[in-house]
This record gives structure tokens, C-alpha cells and sequence, in this order.
């Protein structure tokens, strides 16, 4: 098999991980590492771009032996217009950060909610606030059933709004301010891009993001201030790359 010597032979299905700093991500480690226990004949393969070359890269995946790609943060937007067919979720998010590549076309589907629900169900974590109203918020809401109690929050009302008409249902919406209390939730997640969260009132038991060690995380500044619970980017890899893997091995 490849993974027996880290070999890619003319059989071995390839996967990209495409991010402006890929090779800096544990992920195709942690992935091959998974694919190499499980004797499977597949391999990810960080590929580090320039925003300028994106769309030609995914592009030209059509063309190539590569059969899918993880898209990093930064081009999950942009991926959508280069898409062939994108699901339902894509569709209803506007964001892609999964990509397979069947039959000269490119498919795509949004994972990176599967993975947090995951982690969700094994901390046994139900009532959730969620900070955000971008595509992950979106995803979450969609993703998860009803043993979840989701309750969103962002500084501008307007966005969640905005949120709730785009998919068209009844969300739970609550202006993020200094009266913002938390204590009452078993998690919660910042998915926003808030540079400050300092206002915040009172964290929940257990605080996470998906922010690695090298960036600034306004959750990990808040929590550590409080002495309260934070976890990122780290926490969460292992339920991505087990998402990753279940996706890239199930039966076409």
C-alpha cells in the first residue's frame, strides 16, 4: 500500500488541502496519518497558493489526477462560483470547503459543521450560543437536530436578521453587548470575525473557536481573563479529520 512507505503510486487517490499556508496546518498530517492506520491507498497533499492563483488552481482541478480538496477559510466563498454542482447546503450558505472532482466536474459540500456537531455530541454539550451569523453559523443551524438548543448572538442585530430571512426559518437571535451572560449554556462557539469579545458578560462552561495557536483569538483572550475554559483549533482537529476520512473513504 502507499502509506506503508509514504509512496504515491499510479493507483493512489490524492486529495488537496488548499490554503495560502497549508504546509503550516496539521491537517494533512493528521489525515495521512489516519488513511496510513487504516492501510488505505489515499493521501492528502498541502498545496500552499497565492489568493491570485485560486481559481486557477481549483479550475484545473477538473484536468488533474488530484480527487478532491479541502478548501482553507480564505477561498470558501470564491469556491462556490467555480463549482459545477454545489448541495443543497452550499447553495443555502454560500460557502464550500469541501471539493470532489467526479467526471471532469467539480462537487461541493460544506463539512466543517459536521465536524464541530461531533465534537458537540461526544462533550455532551446541547444548549449552544453561537456568535456569528456567517456561513459556519448558518451550516450549524441547518446541521444539527433537534437535541440541539442553538441560541446565536452578534453585535449587529441587523446580520442575524439578515441570517434568519436567508434561510428562511425562525432562529433565536440576541444582540451581543456587555449584558451578554453566558453561564447558562454548555458551550460556546465564536464564529465571527470579532476582534474584540471583551464586553462579554460571562463565558459558558466550555468556549471554543476554530482559531489555530499562531492567530489572535478575542474567545482565547476573554476565556483566559475569566479563567475560564478555551479550546481551538487543536481541539477540534481530530473530529475534522475523522469527518475528512469518513468523506473521502465512503463508497461512491
Amino acid at each position: 500500500m502507499m502509506n506503508d512507505k509514504d509512496e504515491i503510486k499510479l493507483q493512489t487517490e490524492l486529495f488537496g488541502f488548499i490554503a495560502v499556508s497549508a504546509q503550516q496546518n496539521r491537517l494533512s498530517v493528521s489525515l495521512n496519518r489516519l488513511y496510513k492506520s487504516n492501510s488505505d491507498d489515499k493521501m492528502m497533499i498541502p498545496m500552499n497558493i497565492r489568493e491570485d492563483d485560486f481559481y486557477f488552481t481549483l479550475s484545473n482541478m477538473k484536468m488533474s489526477k488530484v480527487n478532491g480538496a479541502v478548501i482553507g477559510a480564505e477561498f470558501q466563498h470564491e469556491t462556490v462560483d467555480i463549482l459545477d454542482v454545489p448541495n443543497s447546503l452550499v447553495e443555502r450558505i454560500g460557502s464550500c470547503d469541501f471539493v470532489t472532482v467526479q467526471e471532469g466536474k467539480l462537487y461541493g459540500d460544506y463539512i466543517s459543521s459536521k465536524a464541530l456537531i461531533s465534537y458537540f455530541k461526544e462533550k455532551g454539550a446541547s444548549k449552544i450560543a453561537v456568535i456569528g451569523a456567517g456561513s459556519l453559523a448558518k451550516s450549524l443551524y441547518i446541521d444539527c437536530d433537534d437535541s440541539f438548543q442553538l441560541s446565536f448572538y452578534h453585535e449587529y442585530i441587523e446580520s442575524l436578521m439578515t441570517m434568519s430571512q436567508t434561510l428562511g426559518e425562525d432562529i433565536d437571535i440576541n444582540r451581543l453587548d456587555e449584558s451578554s451572560d453566558f453561564s447558562g449554556f454548555d458551550l460556546l462557539l465564536d464564529a465571527s470575525n470579532s476582534e474584540d469579545l471583551g464586553m462579554i458578560a460571562q463565558l459558558a462552561a466550555v468556549n471554543i473557536d476554530m482559531k489555530n495557536t499562531s492567530e489572535f483569538s478575542p474567545l482565547k483572550d476573554k476565556a483566559l481573563k475569566s479563567s475560564c475554559m478555551y479550546r481551538g483549533y487543536d481541539e477540534i482537529l481530530p473530529y475534522l479529520t475523522q469527518c475528512i476520512y469518513e468523506t473521502t473513504t465512503k463508497e461512491k
